[in-house]
């Protein structure tokens, strides 16, 4: 099934959208995006602690052991036709870096009561 979603994705492109998706990977990338807002959290010292701590355990956790653990194939190597927009990633698939530091920060903003913060990042 995901080989089929990911056909259906690549009949979606566009020269427009081949410009800007990689561009809002690239804020995903290593959770840059979440490391630039931790570090402008640092002012308010318990959420950027919490936001720091999260984003830690989120590339332990997820990063160093569950990826390799799991050791998914990415689709795209089983899909050979697939033409990437960005460089080919070299860690396995599952859990995906990008959702996970997302997932983390956003759970790190709801536990630090950032009601307005959390929501936003959503």
């Amino acid at each position: 099934m995901e080989i089929h979603i990911l056909d259906m994705i690549q009949n979606l492109r566009t020269p427009i959208g081949d410009v800007v998706v990689p561009l809002i990977t690239r804020l995903g990338d290593a959770g840059i995006i979440w490391i630039i807002l931790t570090v402008l959290l640092l002012i308010i010292p318990k959420t950027g602690v919490i936001m720091m701590a999260a984003l830690l355990v989120d590339v332990l956790l997820c990063n160093v052991f569950i990826k390799n653990l799991v050791a998914r194939t990415r689709p795209f190597d089983v899909n050979t036709a697939v033409q990437l927009l960005v460089a080919k990633p070299r860690d396995y698939s599952f859990p995906s870096g990008h959702t996970a530091a997302s997932f983390a920060s956003v759970t790190a903003l709801y536990l630090a009561g950032e009601k307005k913060m959390w929501k936003a990042a959503l």
